[in-house]
């Protein structure tokens, strides 16, 4: 019989939680470690429909990358929606398990992917992390120079964006690009990846006075939304889990949401 730690032990050797920053909130959010799973659900969070469609497809689990849990509770009742919600995953046996910066900085995860994504080269951490190998954000090369606009679109099509904010000369000629999914568009990440040497920079949640100190210091950037950059992660997640429940002949399948979590939209 599969339980929960051992999916948890299969999350935690390619993300350790040691690896998360102190401020976050990382593991096993509500459920016990001893309980069967057969089924799971892998999401970039946890909402109402995600919970509902882990109820209708009788998932035992549901992995995020968002905790379930940030910040302080004072309580788990029904009029607030954590409590709400932790009461309605109890009821129905659901586990949640969240790695949230663990697996932006491990190498194999939300970064790496979005650097893989993007055929880049040379990859390295943009912020390296106490133990020298893993780190925050990626800096590569592409194969060969091009215009930022041409990058720009190319991303577009790579990820399946319908939109992107960007910021910058859109004739310059780019080679060197750093990133960091999620909420990284500030002054210091941009900083480093100038100092770094990046022609470009890709984030998300640009804000305009951040947008200005990029065209300040002469730095391409391009947003892509926090959860454009960070979903990616949730098809590889289901294909790791899968990989390593085969390998264990664990009965056992990950599957990934359906559930659009995207709250911003052009319209």
């Amino acid at each position: 019989m599969v339980k929960c730690k051992n999916i948890i032990e299969f999350m935690e050797e390619l993300a350790p939680c040691e690896l998360a920053e102190e401020w976050d909130n990382v593991g096993l959010m509500v459920g016990e470690f001893d309980m069967p799973v057969r089924k799971a659900v892998a999401a970039l969070d946890i909402n109402d429909d995600v919970i509902e469609e882990a109820i209708e497809i009788k998932a035992d689990m549901i992995i995020t990358h968002h905790p379930f849990i940030f910040g302080s509770i004072k309580n788990i009742n029904s009029r607030g929606v954590v409590g709400k919600r932790a009461i309605k995953l109890i009821k129905n046996n659901i586990a949640v398990y969240s790695a949230h910066t663990n697996l932006d900085i491990a190498e194999r995860g939300t970064n790496g992917v979005l650097a893989e994504i993007l055929e880049l080269q040379n990859i390295k951490p943009l912020m390296k992390s106490i133990d020298g190998v893993n780190g925050l954000g990626r800096i590569g090369e592409l194969k060969q120079e091009i215009r930022f606009i041409e990058f720009a679109l190319s991303i577009k099509r790579k990820i399946g964006l319908k939109n992107l904010i960007v910021t910058g000369n859109k004739e310059r000629i780019i080679k060197k690009i750093g990133l960091c999914a999620g909420q990284a568009a500030g002054n210091d990440y941009m900083i480093l990846a100038k100092e770094s040497g990046c022609d470009a920079y890709i984030t998300g949640d640009l804000r305009y006075h951040e947008a200005q100190f990029a065209n300040n210091i002469d730095l391409c950037t391009i947003d892509i939304t926090h959860y454009g950059g960070e979903v990616l992660v949730i098809p590889f997640l289901r294909d790791y889990l899968n990989k390593r429940a085969e390998e264990n002949n664990f009965d056992f399948i990950c599957v990934e949401s359906k559930v659009d979590g995207q709250t911003l939209n052009i319209i």
